[in-house]
């Protein structure tokens, strides 16, 4: 049992939805197939690698004979390669998966926790998708933020003690600005800093279905189609099952990547 594992309602409905995925761009193949592949690519991102024997043992009891490989964008995959090597890193093909993860995940929840241990790659992952999204004609705005730098109320907003005035928050002033930003191309916010139970709980409406961030003086801003929230943390220690089961999770542990390109990245 690890903390960021939810299989949930919402785990079924992501599920659900790259199943419909698949079988909108495949109607011929079987259902067995298309489940099982959906299975086991939504959630192979957030399983540590410690337990990777045992979820695919499930998955072959669940689905006994049936094997697919992963659906694979060649073209993309060369072109996230590529960007990783313009930028003096080491295009591993452990890196390169997890960004064609993220990607998928992005793709079904609007939020999404990227997990793991300091200097795993958790960045890296995030600025090489967007760049390599970037290249293929869909420029990606990224506004990032510590959280837990600053207080709840700075974050969200609050009315001014002794005059009454509302005061706009960092991440409300900054949802609101890239909502009023005319064009569709994909827009992040990446909330880069420690989840503690203060700040989080005020984002499970934007989390949620509903995608309204609701204030304290009534305003609701909405996250538009266009645009994912990313969170950038070590663990979900204080994160209420609620929380956990509202995001997308990609889970990258030190053995992911290793520290092999490191050692490369810093000879060359």
């Amino acid at each position: 049992k690890q903390g960021h594992y939810d299989w949930g309602l919402r785990a079924i409905k992501s599920v659900l939805v790259v199943a419909g995925a698949l079988k909108r761009a495949d109607p011929d193949f079987s259902e067995d197939h298309i489940l099982m592949r959906a299975l086991r690519d939504f959630n192979l991102p957030k399983i540590v690698a410690d337990d990777l024997t045992v979820f695919m043992g499930l998955i072959e009891d669940l689905f006994p004979g049936v094997e697919m490989d992963r659906k694979v964008d060649e073209k993309f995959e060369k072109t996230i390669a590529k960007v990783i090597t313009q930028s003096g890193l080491q295009a591993e093909d452990n890196l390169v998966l997890k960004i064609v993860q993220l990607e998928e995940l992005l793709f079904v929840r609007h939020c999404v926790f990227i997990i793991g241990p300091a200097g795993s790659g958790k960045s890296v992952c995030w600025k090489m998708l967007a760049k390599a999204i970037s290249t293929r004609g869909d420029k990606v705005t990224v506004k990032d933020l510590n959280p837990k730098a600053i207080t709840s109320n700075d974050l969200y907003g609050y009315f001014h003690e002794h005059t009454g005035e509302w005061k706009n928050g960092l991440l409300s002033s900054m949802m609101k600005g890239l909502g009023e930003i005319e064009d569709t191309k994909p827009k992040w916010i990446i909330l880069d800093g420690d989840l503690d139970t203060e700040w989080i709980e005020s984002m499970n409406s934007v989390m949620d279905d509903n995608r309204l961030l609701t204030l304290a003086n009534n305003d609701r801003i909405p996250l538009l189609k266009h645009m994912r929230l990313i969170f950038e943390i070590s663990h979900l220690q204080y994160a209420t099952p609620a929380t956990v089961s509202r995001a997308g999770i990609l889970y990258v542990s030190e053995k992911d990547i290793g520290w092999q390109p490191y050692v490369a990245s810093w000879v060359d």
